[in-house]
Order: C-alpha cells, then structure tokens, then sequence
C-alpha cells in the first residue's frame, strides 16, 4: 500500500504540470479566438473541460491515498454556497437555481468541504449532459433541520437505479465511461470526518438529489 500510494504521488504529479498547461494555454485560444465559428471555440470547450476532468481525477487519487485530519471553523452556509459558485465556469452556472434557507453557521473545514461539494456539483452537471444544455436543470438547497443542516444538489438527469444507488460509496465502482470511481467514496469519507452523511435519493429516469449533512456550529454531540 506503501509502494503504490508513492507510485500514485509520483505519477499524479507528473501529469498535473503538463495537464494544467494544456488548461490554461486552452483558455487563452478561447480568448483569442472568441469570434471565431462555434465549431472551433465548442472544440475548445471541449478540450478544457476534458483536461478538467483529468486533473479533478488526479485529485481524487492524491486524497484518496492521504489522511487529512480536518481543519474545524464556523462557516456562513449560505455564503459559502454563493462564493464556490462564484468560480464555477459558465457551463454549470446557468443551470443552477438556488434555494439557501439554512441561515447559519456549520462546522467545517472549508476547503474539504469544497472538495466534496465540487464532486457532487460535477456529477450533477454531467448528468445533466444527458438533458442536453437547454434542458438540464441543477437546483442546489440548504436547509436547517434541528442540529444539522442539509446542503443539497438535485439534478434532474438520467437518475440511478437502486443496485447503482447501493454501490456508488465503494471504491473504484463507476457507471462512468471516464473516471476512477473515488469521488464519492472520498465525499463519504470528508462527510465522517465532519461527525456528519450524505445521503443519496435518485430515480431512474428523473433524477439524483445527494445531500450533505453538516452539523451546526456550537451543536452538541448525541
């Protein structure tokens, strides 16, 4: 485990130099040819999302294979929710409808919680691809339920069935064509690491709602 978690360091490192050139020289071909006909900037997109996805891979990797102990602080919910989506590239955003009602604080490590959050936005927009642009749809929530609060991200793609829905915490499992299986392994792991779940609800067909349970800052333990 020793061998292969150095191999993985390694390797990860290796590839993210030339992946995050390939992103950023895309970005400035975007930028420079921003009149240019649709199918070369959709090309473009193309080609940076996909670079994306690779480096959002070694990632999963890199933190999957380390044991982060968690860096507790009060976080504002709401705003946090609006700040990571202040990043977030165009693509994403427009599908997005906010409902933030928590109004509180949670106990959190901001940036762990970044990184579960980004996995669960990521797969709701991929399968929100399946929907096409127009049709896609993303609704992210939150909401206070006594001494927890709910952060959730519905999406209305093509849903899972209840065997997918059963195994989608164990690593290495995908129903993907591109990816590794980790990132909700590693979601489950941040989710414990905060003394909190994440619960999962999906129709085939209709859609996925996954839902991270945070406790409130100043909540008192059972």
């Amino acid at each position: 485990l020793a061998a292969i978690g150095q191999i993985t360091a390694t390797v990860s490192h290796e590839l993210r130099n030339p992946l995050g050139t390939m992103v950023t020289s895309t970005d400035i071909l975007r930028r420079s040819l921003k009149n240019a006909d649709e199918p070369v900037t959709g090309e473009l997109q193309r080609l940076q999302r996909n670079a994306w996805r690779c480096v959002r891979i070694i990632e999963d990797l890199l933190d999957f294979s380390r044991k982060h102990a968690p860096v507790m602080s009060p976080v504002a919910i709401d705003r946090w929710v609006k700040q990571q989506l202040s990043e977030e590239d165009q693509e994403i955003a427009h599908l997005i409808t906010l409902k933030l009602d928590a109004g509180c604080d949670v106990l959190a490590d901001a940036e762990r919680l970044r990184q579960a959050f980004s996995n669960v936005l990521q797969n709701a927009a991929q399968a929100c691809e399946e929907r096409g642009k127009q049709s896609g749809q993303i609704i992210i929530s939150t909401q206070r339920l006594r001494d927890r609060v709910y952060l959730s991200v519905s999406d209305n793609g093509g849903g899972m069935s209840q065997d997918v829905a059963d195994r989608v915490f164990e690593p290495l499992f995908s129903t993907k064509a591109f990816g590794v299986g980790l990132g909700m392994p590693l979601v489950k792991r941040i989710m414990e690491q905060h003394g909190g779940d994440v619960l999962i609800e999906s129709q085939k067909g209709v859609g996925t709602t996954v839902s991270l349970v945070l406790p409130c800052a100043g909540a008192r333990k059972a």
